[in-house]
């Protein structure tokens, strides 16, 4: 079963510059990527024949240049792939109809980036403590302090992001858990519905507030269905 967990990471002070850093290059990534998809686009649109479209790869290697980006030689050319590749997926999504189409992303106290297993690694010492490394053996920051509230798997990338000026760890892992074993959502909604008034006063109240907010939600889906009904046969009738 996948599992996601969130660890709060303490960075020294020289870290918090290198990952700043970081982050502004795979910002720097995405949004020449986003610039680039309007640039050509608006070309094919203008000047190329009727059908012809933008290319969309994950080529990340020509914002590479020693005299117009020299920072993007400081960062780990990693790190520049998976924004690169994140921006490329976004962008599968959006012609799927999943998501939007992939924006500029604004530069803010926030930021993230996206680490494989080639730039990090989770290492248990001697005393027992796990500590995670980040960064490949000639560009790294070295161990980061991580605050491990629980236990997980190793996984196969992580995601460390700057919010309101605190730092965070976060990934996915498979653990050992079989959902073949679990209830899938109609079986749990349906022994919700079968239950009496008593036992579900019982539970906490966490879970009544979710049932709760989902029925105001079916709630408000049935009263739109209903005036955008009302206004298709007033039209109708017009």
């Amino acid at each position: 079963m996948l599992m996601g967990i969130r660890l709060q990471a303490h960075p020294t002070s020289q870290q918090k510059l290198v990952l700043s850093q970081w982050m502004g290059c795979a910002r720097f990534i995405w949004n020449a990527k986003c610039d680039e998809d309007r640039y050509l686009g608006a070309f094919a649109r203008k000047y190329m024949p009727i059908g012809t479209y933008a290319p969309i790869d994950q080529k990340f290697s020509q914002y590479k240049d020693d005299n117009l980006s020299p920072w993007l030689g400081k960062c780990p050319s990693q790190i520049l792939r998976n924004s690169a590749v994140n921006w490329y997926q976004t962008y599968q999504k959006f012609l799927k109809g999943d998501c939007g189409k992939p924006n500029r992303k604004k530069k803010s106290d926030g930021g993230s980036i996206h680490l494989t297993q080639e730039v990090f690694r989770f290492e248990t010492c001697e005393d027992g403590v796990t500590r995670l490394f980040i960064g490949t053996k000639t560009n790294n920051i070295g161990y980061l302090s991580i605050k491990n509230h629980g236990s997980y798997q190793i996984p196969k990338s992580i995601y460390i992001k700057k919010r309101h000026g605190e730092y965070w760890v976060s990934f996915c892992y498979e653990d050992s858990l079989d959902e073949s074993n679990l209830l899938t959502q109609e079986e749990n909604l349906k022994y919700l519905r079968d239950a009496d008034r008593s036992f579900l006063e019982n539970q906490p109240s966490g879970l009544i507030g979710e049932l709760h907010v989902q029925s105001k939600l079916v709630l408000r889906c049935l009263i739109l269905l209903q005036s955008r009904r009302r206004i298709s046969l007033a039209r109708s009738n017009t």
